[in-house]
């Protein structure tokens, strides 16, 4: 089964929102709530609403979140400050200094925005490794994606994107070199951020893309596996993604193994139509 989702930017929501771990508003579970608190703001930074040093919420607004009182938020902050997460500053309030350990990047499949961001956002450092960057004829599934003709001249980004100074996937991105030449893209690349990064500030009007979302078992001899120094089979998640302007044309087409313990990924669904039930049974 795969998971078939088109993607677009909606407008960010601003409101604080805290969960437990167990997904549900509120803190509802047996442990001191002090240690709730530490959990939720835990989860909340995890979630990359703020970048290393970023102000947090004041206690006022974490209080009426959480509905506890401001001695059980204070005594869960002062655990992350422990910690060596969050910082106090007299007269300035309570900063994010690092994110929590074990850091994904995030990103959230409701909105059109490259994993640059979520980095940013986490304060997570990319980098490239075995980046290969060439001037490629389209094959048969390159050119149905870009929907040109077969041995169409095409750019192709290969590399080992690193998350954290880990191999977190292997990545292959082809444009079409009417858009960016191979020489113009050796030149303005930088390993540290996204093909759709350089085709933005190049001024190309992205509107759209859209993600296919499967699974593949990579095995330590396979050429992937092999890049990603992998000692053992493992699970990765299959992403293969086509960008469009926003006239619909493809400009973009990528695909990428991610190893599990360095993506998550969410969507946020509204309800749009139920069947009701006849009758009281």
């Amino acid at each position: 089964m795969r998971l078939y989702i088109c993607l677009g930017r909606i407008p960010q929501r601003k409101e604080l929102e805290i969960r437990d771990r167990r997904g549900s508003s509120g803190l509802t579970g047996r442990d001191p709530l002090y240690l709730q608190v530490e959990r939720s703001m835990e989860d909340l930074l995890l979630r990359g609403r703020y970048r290393a040093g970023d102000r947090i919420p004041p206690e006022a607004e974490l209080v009426e979140s959480l509905g506890v009182s401001r001695v059980t938020v204070r005594a869960g902050l002062a655990r992350l400050v422990e910690r060596g997460m969050l910082e106090r500053r007299q007269g300035s309030g309570t900063f994010l200094m690092r994110p929590p350990e074990g850091a994904r990047l995030r990103p959230g499949l409701e909105r059109l925005e490259t994993y640059t961001v979520h980095a940013e956002r986490l304060g997570l450092e990319l980098g490239s490794e075995d980046l290969r960057i060439e001037a490629v004829e389209a094959g048969a599934e390159e050119a149905n994606a870009l929907e040109l003709p077969v041995g169409s001249a095409l750019v192709r980004v290969s590399r080992v994107l690193l998350v954290g100074g880990g191999r977190a996937a292997w990545m292959v991105d082809v444009v079409p070199e009417s858009l960016i030449g191979v020489e113009k893209m050796r030149e303005r690349f930088r390993p540290e951020a996204m093909v759709l990064d350089l085709l933005v500030s190049e001024g190309v009007s992205v509107g759209f893309g859209q993600l296919s979302i499967g699974a593949a078992l990579i095995g330590p001899a396979d050429s992937i596996g092999r890049r990603l120094g992998l000692t053992s089979p493992t699970a990765a998640l299959s992403l293969t993604q086509t960008m469009h302007l926003t006239s619909g044309r493809p400009v973009q087409w990528s695909r990428d193994a991610f190893l599990p313990e360095y993506l998550d990924l969410r969507v946020v669904r509204e309800l749009f139509e139920v069947r009701g039930l006849d009758g009281g049974h």
